[in-house]
């Protein structure tokens, strides 16, 4: 008989505190059974408003009465500045990269000035070995030349050494390296 009066007051005193705690929580919140855990004052103040309907986790209040402008036309505000904001941005990219386009321009000149430096430098010397060559062996090297090169260095070598060089090429190499352009 003793265990069951224990039994009793331990279940009385767990039903008393179920219902409490149900009690609590249901006036805390919304609706606490259907897992809605709102505050239950915001949720009754929204729903005074006969439009107002609860959806889910959120409250539609389609009364124009109680609905506030306001925030939107401050969103739309805040909208228009984060796009100025943004475009000015987009401008300072667009001028850097066109800063950065133009610095890449001048490198690239500059590179080009190098290279016909030393294409240059290379034609003087290259012009100076093939004169001093037999002209049956410059023509040999010329004619394995690429055809702009071997160009380059008929065109800039003396006029008798050229012809004496040419001379000893085919005509169809001849022909392709004093064709006009």
């Amino acid at each position: 008989m003793k265990n069951v009066i224990v039994y009793a007051v331990i279940f009385i005193v767990a039903f008393l505190a179920t219902t409490f705690g149900v009690y609590t929580f249901n006036n805390k919140y919304a609706n606490m059974f259907e897992f809605d855990f709102r505050d239950a004052a915001k949720v009754e103040a929204a729903l005074v408003d006969s439009l107002a309907i609860a959806h889910g986790d959120s409250l539609t209040v389609a009364d124009s009465l109680v609905s506030d402008h306001e925030p939107v036309v401050e969103k739309g505000h805040k909208i228009a500045t984060d796009l100025k904001v943004t475009k000015g941005k987009l401008n300072e990219v667009e001028e850097a990269l066109l800063k950065k386009e133009e610095e890449i321009k001048l490198l690239e000149s500059k590179v080009k000035e190098k290279e016909d430096e030393k294409y240059a430098e290379w034609l003087k010397n290259t012009i100076k070995l093939y004169e001093a060559m037999e002209s049956t062996k410059a023509a040999q090297f010329i004619k394995a030349m690429p055809e702009n090169e071997a160009r380059d260095l008929i065109y800039s070598m003396k006029k008798k050494k050229a012809a004496e060089v040419l001379s000893y090429l085919s005509a169809e190499t001849v022909n392709r390296l004093t064709r006009a352009q």
